[in-house]
């Protein structure tokens, strides 16, 4: 398991982070408890300690708390609050990460996004002023930004900007991956100033596993559902990807390595449902970092098509 430092935090963790919601059960399909806590422990007994999960993402907290309580080692953990976005939402912050505490049975949480930040500068610098109390309460180590989803766009872009440049945010979260790579400029951007990356979305929601095929549909209560309008043209350029790039190393394995490769990105947050999903990411974050030619020819095949995969 690769480590990275958080020179703004003062730690060290694994560079491969578990992003929690897929053992949450919400809006992922089916899921269960039991299969939760095997990811977990697979994730852990690995090397695995940067946990990365919310209070929308079902069970996960307390699964996460539980599962940590009886592991007994060092992890650090990331958690979200959807308040903020608006003024009006701004009280509701601090009770948030209060609830989120309670669900995880910590006194603090290492990482603290807000999950929608507020565009508004005012209101940004608001929400902000209350994460800076709740890390001098001891109640929060990072102060976060995740970027909002699902589409990614210039202005996506320019909100990453607006954030690293308030000189308050410790650490970015965003979209990034070889289909969809318009925020590169933003991660160099934020790299450039000392701001840590912590990417999601690599495999863009299981698309870049191989395991959808034509004819795919989602559920409308499966937040993938939001691409089927697009379905036939998205497999296609998987398709396309798998045939021209992917020789020893599965679609997965090369989706990983190219998120990893970029220097800025801190961390890749990458989620799991099952055990095997797990060991899978595991395997595939092992392997030899992509070589440059192999990195240049995908940033050159790819690069122009985040459009056409942003949900419809």
């Amino acid at each position: 398991m690769e480590n990275v430092a958080w020179k703004r935090l003062g730690w060290t963790s694994s560079r491969l982070g578990l992003g929690a919601w897929g053992i949450g059960g919400q809006g992922v399909g089916e899921t269960s408890v039991i299969q939760g806590r095997e990811v977990l422990r697979t994730y852990l007994e690995a090397g695995g300690n940067f946990i990365d999960t919310a209070p929308t993402y079902g069970e996960s907290e307390e699964l996460i708390g539980q599962t940590l309580a009886q592991w007994g080692g060092k992890a650090y953990v990331a958690t979200k609050t959807k308040f903020g976005e608006t003024r009006d939402t701004l009280s509701r912050i601090r009770p948030s990460l209060e609830d989120s505490l309670k669900r995880l049975g910590r006194d603090h949480v290492d990482l603290f996004y807000l999950h929608m930040p507020p565009e508004d500068p005012e209101v940004m610098e608001e929400a902000l002023g209350i994460c800076r109390d709740l890390r001098a309460e001891g109640k929060i180590v990072g102060i976060g930004a995740s970027i909002k989803g699902p589409s990614v766009t210039e202005e996506t872009v320019r909100l990453v900007r607006q954030y690293v440049d308030s000189g308050e945010v410790d650490v970015i979260q965003l979209v990034y991956s070889v289909l969809r790579q318009r925020n590169l400029e933003a991660i160099r951007y934020a790299h450039s100033r000392g701001v840590h990356i912590v990417v999601r979305t690599a495999l863009e929601s299981g698309f870049l596993t191989g395991k959808y095929k034509a004819g795919t549909r989602f559920a409308p209560d499966d937040h993938r559902s939001r691409w089927n309008p697009r379905m036939e043209e998205i497999l296609a350029l998987v398709e396309d990807l798998q045939h021209r790039y992917v020789k020893e190393e599965d679609i997965a394995a090369l989706s990983i390595q190219f998120a990893l490769k970029e220097q800025g990105v801190t961390a890749l947050i990458l989620g799991a449902k099952n055990q095997r999903q797990m060991e899978r990411n595991l395997a595939s974050c092992s392997l030899f970092p992509m070589s440059d030619t192999l990195y240049q020819a995908l940033q050159a095949a790819y690069g122009g098509k985040t459009d056409l995969c942003n949900p419809a």
